[in-house]
């Protein structure tokens, strides 16, 4: 009688797949964490560049003043 011996399916290749499965997790949380950070941060971007256009253009045009007792008319 001849017996078959059937090869053992090999763990290596399981664990290599998880490994891969794992890394590909890691990196979506990473780049998932860094889009937050950045949209986070937009928004105190967005304010730091008004100021710097509104003080050069203050500065610029209005000449440092925003309000000017002798031209303003008081009713």
């Amino acid at each position: 009688m001849i017996k078959h011996k059937f090869p053992k399916p090999h763990k290596k290749k399981a664990c290599h797949k998880l490994n891969n499965a794992f890394s590909l997790l890691e990196y979506a949380i990473l780049i998932a964490i860094i889009v937050a950070a950045l949209i986070g941060m937009s928004v105190y971007l967005r304010r730091s560049l008004s100021g710097k256009w509104r003080t050069f253009i203050d500065y610029t045009f209005g000449k440092g003043r925003q309000y000017d007792p002798y031209t303003t008319v008081e009713w």
